[in-house]
C-alpha cells in the first residue's frame, strides 16, 4: 500500500506544468527595432546585458540557473510576427527544437497576447 502511495505522488509530481513566474522569461528582440539603438538583437533576458543571439546561447544560460528554473523551462515573448525575419524566425524554431532535445519546456506568446496567449512550441 506504501509503495502504491509513493507511486502516486511521484506520478502527481511528474505531471506537474511549468510556471512562468519560475521559469526563465526572455523577450526576443527583431534584429531591426534593436539596430535604432545601436544594438543587435536576439534573445533579451536583463535589459542591461546585450541580447542572446543564438538558441544554444540561451540554453547555456538556463542550464548556469537554479534547477528549479530550468524544470520551468523559457518563456519568450514576441512581437508581431512580421517584426523577424527569415534567421529569426529560424532563431525561435531552433530554440524550440534544442528544448525539445534536452527535456526543456519552451513557451511563446505575442506581448499583444498575455497572460492567456501561452502556446508550448516545444514537444
Amino acid at each position: 500500500m506504501l509503495l502504491l502511495v509513493i507511486s502516486l505522488f511521484t506520478l502527481g509530481l511528474a505531471a506537474v506544468e511549468p510556471v512562468r513566474e519560475e521559469g526563465l522569461s526572455v523577450h526576443m528582440l527583431p534584429d531591426r527595432v534593436a539596430k535604432l539603438s545601436g544594438k543587435h538583437g536576439g534573445f533579451t533576458v536583463d535589459r542591461s546585458k546585450p541580447a542572446l543571439k543564438t538558441a544554444d546561447e540561451v540554453i547555456t544560460h538556463l542550464e548556469g540557473l537554479p534547477k528549479k528554473t530550468q524544470a520551468n523551462g523559457i518563456w519568450v515573448v514576441t512581437t508581431h510576427p512580421t517584426s523577424y525575419s527569415e534567421e529569426e524566425t529560424q532563431k525561435l524554431e531552433s530554440l524550440a527544437s534544442l528544448g525539445s532535445a534536452k527535456g526543456i519546456p519552451v513557451f511563446t506568446c505575442r506581448a499583444s497576447g498575455l497572460p492567456a496567449g501561452w502556446q508550448r512550441i516545444s514537444k
